[in-house]
């Protein structure tokens, strides 16, 4: 395996900020969109929550769309990044190829929401329809390209930075997939709460991911500091926005609104804590030569011990607690193991060595 620098054109660098500004601005929307659900209630498709989500992806959409059109028409050293030729024709590094297949969904699934708002009204709760359900999905799809498109650079501290940035991010952003997604799988089990689970689920796969890309102790906590950055900056933002553009249009306020922030309650505020312990796992393991798949297990089964107790204190959720407390645990641990796993094959894309071929038809 080559040890060489990578070559990464600067419109890859530029297109992987472009994504994270991109879904910055659509979890910005996802958060306000629930808050307006929660605090005032009408809703249709042409509301600013929905069009700043909508914008986000828009962004998102066109540097995907702009990258593999440079991609293709570049002349001088190609790039390192594992690319796909789609069409026989484009050349799409493979960061801006599923960002450009979420950004598609997502459009896509605007479309029937649009429909389902004009067929059946108002007041829709958000993950009970087909189009809110495909886009959950769809912005899971954008949040791994963002993810990928940082995990490829990683070359100055700027750059590491982004990934942490993108990582607080996602961990909040991931709660709307990962809650649809387990409700439906995880339903039938007796005494636990579908919803932990999934949010279990996705704290320990984003965390050992982290551990598996940077295998450093700084990375876990930096994360820990993005993530109190966006769901602070949220929780402020989200309840005035609301209260704003109520006003604005005429709405009143829910009767039994209670103004609080919904970012706080809809991942774990704990979180950060479980990152740094990450982060000092992280080092003794470094010091100790633990196998670190090892860690990002231990980093996981962490992550799904504080989901579960952090929403069982609350007593939001119905639960049998010891029951969703060892089904969290447990899945935490597998979940941090799939992300070492991913991770190990995303460290790849950021060397020359890499085996995959870098072009393959589609």
């Amino acid at each position: 395996m080559s040890s060489e620098r990578p070559h990464i054109p600067r419109r890859e660098v530029t297109g992987a900020w472009s994504l994270l500004l991109g879904y910055a601005t659509l979890l910005t929307g996802m958060v306000w969109d629930g808050q307006w659900h929660g605090d005032v209630g009408p809703d249709d498709f042409w509301t600013a929550p929905h069009l700043l989500l909508y914008a986000g992806t828009g962004i998102i959409g066109l540097t995907c769309l702009i990258v593999v059109l440079q991609s293709t028409w570049a002349r001088g050293a190609p790039t390192s990044t594992p690319s796909v030729t789609v069409l026989r024709t484009f050349r799409a590094p493979w960061p801006f190829l599923v960002g450009g297949l979420g950004a598609s969904g997502n459009l896509l699934y605007a479309g029937s929401d649009l429909w389902w708002h004009e067929v059946y009204g108002f007041d829709i709760a958000a993950g009970t329809t087909p189009s809110h359900f495909g886009l959950g999905l769809s912005i899971q799809v954008e949040i791994f390209a963002m993810i990928m498109a940082f995990a490829v650079l990683r070359r100055t501290r700027a750059e590491r930075w982004g990934l942490a940035l993108a990582v607080g991010l996602a961990t909040l952003g991931s709660t709307s997939a990962f809650g649809m997604v387990s409700e439906i799988i995880f339903e039938w089990l007796p005494g636990v709460a579908p919803r932990v689970l999934g949010l279990s689920a996705a704290a320990a796969l984003i965390l050992s991911l982290v551990i598996g890309l940077t295998r450093s102790w700084h990375w876990p906590a930096a994360t820990g500091l993005t993530f109190v950055l966006v769901q602070g900056g949220l929780s402020l933002f989200a309840p005035a926005a609301t209260r704003w553009y109520a006003e604005a249009i005429g709405q009143p306020m829910r009767d039994y609104a209670a103004n609080m922030p919904q970012a706080l309650i809809g991942f774990p505020v704990t979180y950060p804590l479980v990152a740094l312990l990450a982060g000092a796992m992280t080092a003794w393991a470094v010091r100790r030569a633990v196998r670190p798949v090892r860690i990002a297990m231990a980093a996981g089964a962490l992550a799904g011990t504080n989901t579960a107790l952090f929403y069982g204190v609350l007593g939001i959720l119905e639960m049998n607690l010891p029951i969703t407390l060892a089904a969290a645990t447990a899945l935490g641990a597998g979940t941090g193991w799939l992300g070492w796993q991913c991770a190990v094959l995303l460290r790849r894309f950021n060397e020359r060595g890499f085996s995959v071929p870098q072009a393959v038809t589609a």
